[in-house]
């Protein structure tokens, strides 16, 4: 980590910040919606669609506004805009402004993501994986932190729950204002050569016109991640939806934010393990398959004893594993297989998988809870899980074609994009 460049930390620090303040909301809306406004769960799985469908085009903007003006810009205007909405339900609590709000406020929240990993991707190239687990490790503490005084909040005071949010996404405002710049981290000056091959990225200082022609975008591969990656998410969010709501029955709104305190301290203390393992299965697939085992192995977990918390704590940390592969992984992949000027569009596009999960994955949970029962839901859950393994059985059979016709960085990269963890 002493190799990790000073513009990686300062997004780190970018990332912890904002998944903190979002985390004080996301693992409680669907209880804030069910308990506190007395909507019915699918109801609650509807608001989610609607918030997931503004940050399903936040992610594709973002990411497109980045190839456009910079990290900076976008930075600035989704923290904005986002400190602006979610202060609304603080301090009114009325049904269709609520909904209003959190349509708009996935939109602008969602503009933040593609641009920092699109500018890690961009200012550290060389860092493949590493770089992308990084901002994901940074995240998740902010996870922790966040969901924990979240919950502890939102158990006083739901309107307090989301006034501080907004607090947290101004200070994030401040940080970038003060010391987030594009050109700062621009490198020094390179060959004629190399000049040319990367004449669009905006890290280089005086680059050179733009080609002619652009590098095709090799869709097949990077479409089967998306459908992966959909199909993963709309399994992984039930955790925050109908799992929560189940749980209520039970046990207490801490016991449940406790789960997701306990997701960011493993992917914290878990990063040795991770190495270990990436040091083992080498290849990005490699890591997508084991990923998805450990998913699989949670969901069954909770399927057969769901009657225990030290069920619900076992199946989070299996679950936990799985995401320390999956997530920082197919990111990772899809920048392999990037030109440079589209970059932050591909991020951004991969990034609209994972809200569009949190889009369906909310409504298809909230049905089949409200319709079925806990066991139908979670067997239907584990299902599914066969989807991406069929996408990532694509995704590898495709991989070396599209990255061997791709002229752009990335493609001669692939050992950097499997190193360790950390």
């Amino acid at each position: 980590m002493r190799h990790y460049p000073k513009i990686l930390w300062l997004l780190a620090v970018g990332c912890f910040l904002n998944i903190g303040g979002l985390s004080f909301l996301w693992p409680l809306n669907s209880i804030y919606i069910h308990e506190h406004l007395g909507r019915p769960l699918a109801v609650a799985g509807m608001v989610l669609l609607l918030h997931s469908a503004g940050a399903s085009l936040g992610q594709l903007t973002g990411g497109m506004l980045f190839d456009r003006f910079g990290a900076r810009p976008v930075l600035l205007t989704g923290l904005f805009c986002s400190a602006a909405l979610i202060s609304i339900p603080g301090f009114f609590e009325i049904w269709p402004l609520y909904v209003a709000v959190m349509f708009l406020f996935g939109f602008t929240a969602s503009l933040v993501s593609p641009a920092l990993f699109a500018f890690a991707a961009k200012a550290w190239p060389e860092g493949g994986r590493r770089a992308f687990n990084f901002l994901y490790v940074a995240n998740n503490l902010g996870v922790a932190a966040g969901s924990a005084i979240g919950g502890i909040v939102a158990a006083h005071s739901f309107n307090l729950a989301f006034l501080s949010a907004s607090g947290t996404m101004t200070v994030f405002l401040c940080f970038v204002f003060f010391f987030i710049r594009d050109g700062k981290w621009r490198p020094a000056p390179v060959s004629d050569s190399a000049r040319e091959q990367a004449a669009t990225s905006e890290l280089l200082v005086d680059a050179a016109p733009k080609p002619k022609t652009e590098p095709a975008i090799p869709w097949f591969p990077i479409l089967a991640l998306f459908t992966g990656c959909v199909t993963l998410w709309i399994v992984y969010v039930q955790w925050q939806t109908a799992i929560a709501v189940f749980m209520q029955q039970d046990y207490s709104l801490a016991q449940y934010s406790r789960l997701w305190t306990l997701n960011g301290l493993v992917i914290f203390l878990g990063q040795p393990l991770i190495a270990l393992l990436i040091r083992k299965f080498k290849s990005l697939s490699s890591q997508m398959f084991l990923g998805v085992a450990l998913f699989a192995l949670s969901y069954l977990l909770v399927l057969s004893h769901h009657d225990q918390y030290g069920v619900f704590v076992a199946g989070m940390v299996l679950l936990t594993l799985g995401e320390m592969l999956l997530w920082p992984v197919i990111p990772a992949a899809v920048a392999q297989l990037s030109p440079p000027t589209r970059t932050g569009f591909l991020q951004g596009f991969i990034g609209m998988a994972s809200t569009a999960g949190r889009m369906l994955g909310p409504l298809l949970g909230g049905l089949l809870f409200d319709h079925t029962s806990f066991t139908i839901l979670m067997s239907v859950m584990t299902a599914l899980l066969t989807v991406p393994v069929l996408c990532f059985l694509l995704y590898t059979k495709k991989r070396e074609r599209a990255a061997l016709s791709c002229p752009f960085p990335f493609s001669s990269r692939l050992t950097s994009l499997q190193s360790p963890a950390i």
